[in-house]
């Protein structure tokens, strides 16, 4: 089965955090969610300088204008970079705790249908995009020179005019020459790419719709999209009501059910996920009564519906690393062999590249999923998080009951953290014209809060 692609983007918008929610046929595909003061720079490329180079550690500590210095993996075989030299890096993985951010110096300038590699000539197909679409991507970038600088086609190269991918290619070209005559390190050569304009430049041929509640933001979008992506700047439209975008839309609840352990899958069966620090653990359960006689075929029949399901959640919770699977133990070796192939099939859409290995006898797959930004249970469950999921719950709330007064009570830390926050907190207040009252209730446990009449 092929994933489906993405149709639909919302973006609900407080002072203090954007999200955007990208859709396939109203079900909720993956979440974005930037905060102003916590933007990721997974993307961007920086003239870095080179502040220690280990050896034993196959790295090279690189400074790029950050707290950390970045984290530089040698390549096999490759002359490592001297102590103090200069060289252009991009960001892999945003820094976190108290590692400093992932770095490869083979940096990619992406555009919508085509990325430049500088420094790595020649012209490649991403895994992607079709063959034969490649053919004629060739055929079109024939007088383009990449003895230097080389490109990769991607899927949305697909039916492109050869007028608009030699177009590109020559805009990616020249924007690198002039970012590289940028002086001193450490310098931002190409800034890290706004993730929901990016969204939007990726899904451009299949979106129907392009939905935002707020001005400002729609405002930024129609400003990108307008030369790169025309038909995507038709879609794009302000919601102003009545109601919250995305509690309209369903898509609060389905957040809720991204965060739960348990998901159950229409045939009965069930995946129960577990994010631990070193890896993320997925059990496929069937119950009982629901495998009674032919095992193997109901056994089949699970691990298929679950391998879609599986590719679908590691999207939306953005789970990076290592995952293991423990399917229901299958006998037959082409049974396996079937259900290895849906999973690879399914995470074939996924944006981060996903390697799926072999199923052992007794069930067991372990897959690689690249990581980049914090998974959506990291993003979702600090103070702060909590007290915007408490605003918009309260915004709702006066929505659909017009004219009452509200009251919030609220762990003390999400009380912290909103006072904090004071644009985002004013900004509900006047959504909620009864008004809103915040309180700090040690009895509610940590993230917990209630809304009432105030």
């Amino acid at each position: 089965m092929k994933p489906a692609g993405v149709d639909e983007i919302l973006v609900d918008r407080l002072p203090g955090e954007t999200r955007a929610a990208l859709l396939s046929a109203g079900r909720l595909v993956s979440l974005i969610v930037i905060r102003p003061g916590q933007a990721s720079r997974v993307g961007a490329v920086i003239r870095g300088r080179v502040t220690a180079v280990r050896r034993d550690q196959g790295a090279a500590y690189v400074e790029i204008g950050a707290d950390k210095a970045g984290f530089l993996s040698l390549r096999r075989g490759a002359k490592p970079p001297a102590q103090g030299a200069s060289l252009a890096v991009q960001v892999t993985k945003d820094a976190a705790g108290d590692k400093g951010a992932g770095l490869t110096d083979r940096p990619l300038i992406q555009g919508r249908f085509l990325t430049l590699r500088p420094g790595q000539p020649g012209l490649e197909r991403s895994r992607r995009l079709a063959p034969e679409a490649f053919a004629g991507v060739t055929k079109a970038l024939q007088d383009v020179d990449a003895t230097r600088d080389g490109f990769i086609a991607g899927p949305a190269a697909q039916g492109a005019a050869d007028a608009a991918l030699l177009a590109e290619a020559e805009a990616l070209a020249a924007a690198w020459e002039a970012a590289g005559k940028q002086a001193g390190a450490p310098k931002t050569l190409v800034p890290a790419p706004d993730p929901i304009l990016r969204a939007v430049l990726d899904h451009a041929a299949g979106l129907r719709s392009v939905a935002a509640d707020d001005a400002e933001t729609l405002n930024g979008l129609r400003a990108g999209p307008k030369d790169l992506a025309p038909e995507a700047a038709a879609l794009l439209k302000h919601h102003a009501g009545p109601g919250p975008l995305f509690q309209r839309h369903g898509i609060e609840a389905q957040i809720d059910e991204a965060l739960a352990r348990r998901v159950r899958l229409p045939g009965g069966a069930a995946l129960i996920l577990d994010e631990l620090e070193a890896l993320t653990v997925i059990d496929v359960d069937l119950a009982a009564q629901e495998s009674a006689g032919d095992w193997e075929r109901a056994a089949l029949a699970a691990n298929l519906e679950a391998a879609q399901e599986i590719a679908r959640q590691m999207r939306l919770r953005d789970l990076g690393g290592i995952a293991v699977v423990d399917f229901l133990r299958l006998g037959s070796a082409e049974h396996r062999r079937r259900v290895v192939e849906a999973l690879r099939r399914a995470s074939s859409g996924d944006p981060q590249q996903v390697d799926v290995l072999g199923m052992t006898p007794a069930g067991l797959v372990e897959l690689t999923r690249r990581r980049g930004r914090p998974s959506l249970k990291q993003l979702s469950g600090d103070a702060l998080a909590r007290g915007f999921a408490l605003l918009r719950r309260a915004m709702a709330e006066a929505a659909a009951r017009p004219g009452r007064g509200l009251e919030a009570r609220a762990a003390p830390a999400i009380v912290k953290a909103l006072e904090k926050e004071a644009a985002s907190l004013r900004h509900a207040r006047a959504r909620i014209a009864a008004g809103l009252e915040l309180a700090a209730d040690p009895a509610q446990p940590p993230g917990g809060f209630e809304i009432g009449p105030g």
